[in-house]
């Protein structure tokens, strides 16, 4: 897959600890924007759905491979421990998982993605494409839409 990985052993109490190792900016970013959650003790969710993936995805949306690579070994890795762990297979579905649904710059990201978290996190090849689609669509026929597009008309002429 292109994705390197490491050897060492990662656990659902230790990922934040591993994440912001490989990552120190990350770890700035989570002190920066939620210090005041002090030393709370599952935080695991919430650093993966705030810090991890928006990083991710700003990553995606600059083709940034030098971090994106390394994020995607990041959750390869994480994918290979949840075999022993269940709560990261649980962190990963959740919080991967389900952004994988709508990921923008999916066409980016699926190459780098390994195996192991592409089966963790029932990845389908196209389904972000394909909800954002229909999520526009959606948009566009609604009425709130179809006003906004008769304005837009409006204005131009």
């Amino acid at each position: 897959t292109g994705v390197q990985t490491c050897a060492l052993p990662i656990y659902y109490e230790t990922v934040v600890t591993d994440l912001f190792k490989r990552f120190p900016g990350l770890q700035t970013v989570w002190k920066t924007r939620f210090d005041y959650m002090g030393d709370e003790s599952s935080i695991q969710y919430l650093v993966f759905g705030s810090v991890l993936m928006p990083a991710l995805e700003e990553a995606l949306s600059r083709g940034n491979l030098g971090l994106i690579l390394p994020i995607c070994a990041f959750l390869e890795d994480v994918a290979d421990a949840s075999q022993q762990d269940s709560g990261l297979e649980c962190l990963l579905r959740v919080e991967v998982g389900e952004w994988l649904g709508g990921a923008a710059n999916e066409s980016l990201l699926a190459p780098w993605l390994g195996k192991e978290t592409k089966r963790i996190c029932g990845y389908v090849p196209g389904l972000a494409t394909q909800r954002r689609v229909l999520r526009e669509e959606q948009k566009r026929r609604s009425l709130g839409g179809r006003f906004s597009a008769f304005l837009k008309w409006f204005r131009e002429k």
